[in-house]
């Protein structure tokens, strides 16, 4: 009897209805040759020391995978067994997979923490100074979780009269991470804040993974006004927080950070007045002293400066002291010399009835000594004690019998 002859078609079919037994097995392998197509699907391989399968990964159920399938990992993978007909190939027809040893939320964590930290978004050179006072407070969180109200109380407690914003988001689900970047986005775009919060309370990794979401931390990074996250427990860490400015503890820390209480405040401002009142009183002291100490050094300065000038002064006053005396001395001389000036002054002899008798020339006078210095009808000038005469010579002798009264007019006379 021959054998039956199977067409290639009609053979892997009856293959893969024998493997339909095969539909929802689970394989653990090390991934190798990961490829994903533009269109979104995953091809790799899953082996072991002595084997390897193919395995393939559609879209459709790729989209919903937490973490990002990569070369080395240990995967388990869970789909069914099938044969490839356009190519004959054996592989596995994968629904999900998931990281062997470690959970698909961590590990896409730690992957996704690592890939953001080589860009910098963790960097503490971008991080934004909080404000030590802010007016206007924005608030992303859930209206109906404890931890709005817990945040509400802080800020109440510790400052009242403050200006906040709720902007309310889902913290929670498939939309949560979406919601909670778009309204940072609106947040960031608006610039109407001071500083932006964004909490949520506890939970496990789940609850928590809108705020480990790429699409949050790149938001909260963009973020121009400064950022605190406060999500969860103390124990518990997101990327929202390693993104943000600020990481603050829980919720309620995050309202203890953001405001100082006002009476700490107060206290503050008191102790900086007293710090300053007493620095400037130990300035005012120490430049007193210095005055005290250039004002006396002044009063030495001119102290020693009178001292000398009065030496001085009395250096002065001895030779004027002396000089009365002369003045009455030279007073005496000068008398005697006026005595003698006197008596040998011509207008001396004038006034004894004696006359001057000068020559008139162009340019001077001339006393006349002698008759013969003068002719007959020259004009001359007779200096009297008092005034003068313009005469003519209308005669003149040259002996002296002028000297002499005339004899005929003494006869005449007797």
């Amino acid at each position: 009897m021959s054998a039956q002859i199977w067409k290639v078609s009609e053979l892997i079919r009856r293959v893969n209805l024998d493997l339909f037994r095969y539909n929802d097995i689970a394989v653990e392998g090390e991934v190798s040759n990961f490829t994903r197509s533009s269109a979104g699907h995953c091809y790799f391989s899953i082996k072991d020391r002595s084997a390897q399968l193919r395995v393939v990964l559609f879209d459709s159920n790729a989209r919903f995978l937490r973490f990002r399938i990569e070369n080395g990992l240990q995967l388990i993978v869970r789909g069914r067994l099938n044969i490839y007909e356009q190519k004959g190939d054996f592989q596995l027809s994968a629904v999900s997979a998931e990281p062997a040893g470690i959970g698909a939320l961590q590990l896409a964590f730690e992957q996704l923490k690592k890939r953001l930290a080589e860009e910098g978004l963790f960097d503490a050179a971008r991080k934004k100074p909080i404000p030590a006072l802010p007016q206007r407070i924005a608030i992303v969180t859930s209206t109906t979780g404890a931890a709005i109200r817990d945040i509400l109380h802080v800020l109440g407690r510790r400052f009242d009269g403050l200006w906040i914003q709720i902007y309310p988001v889902r913290v929670q689900g498939n939309q949560a991470a979406r919601e909670i970047a778009t309204a940072i986005r609106h947040l960031s775009r608006w610039q109407m804040h001071d500083v932006v919060l964004i909490c949520r309370g506890g939970g496990s990794l789940e609850d928590l993974w809108p705020f480990n979401e790429e699409i949050v931390a790149r938001a909260v990074a963009a973020c121009p006004i400064p950022t605190i996250s406060g999500v969860g427990h103390e124990t518990d860490l997101t990327i929202c927080d390693l993104a943000a400015d600020l990481r603050a503890p829980t919720p309620s820390a995050a309202a203890e950070i953001v405001i100082r209480a006002k009476a700490d405040l107060c206290a503050q401002v008191d102790s900086d007045v007293r710090r300053m009142r007493h620095r400037i009183e130990s300035r005012l002291v120490a430049h007193r002293e210095r005055m005290q100490r250039q004002r006396v050094m002044l009063y030495r300065i001119v102290e020693s400066r009178a001292r000398s000038l009065r030496a001085r002064l009395n250096a002065a006053r001895e030779p004027l002291g002396r000089f009365p005396m002369r003045i009455a001395r030279d007073r005496h001389e000068l008398e005697a010399l006026a005595g003698t000036l006197q008596a040998v002054s011509p207008l001396s002899v004038l006034s004894r009835g004696y006359a001057i008798a000068f020559s008139r020339t162009r340019n001077r006078r001339k006393p006349i000594l002698d008759s013969s210095g003068v002719k007959v009808g020259d004009p001359i000038e007779v200096q009297l004690k008092k005034g003068r005469l313009e005469c003519t010579v209308d005669a003149k002798t040259m002996g002296v019998e002028s000297l002499w009264p005339d004899q005929n007019a003494a006869r005449q006379t007797e």
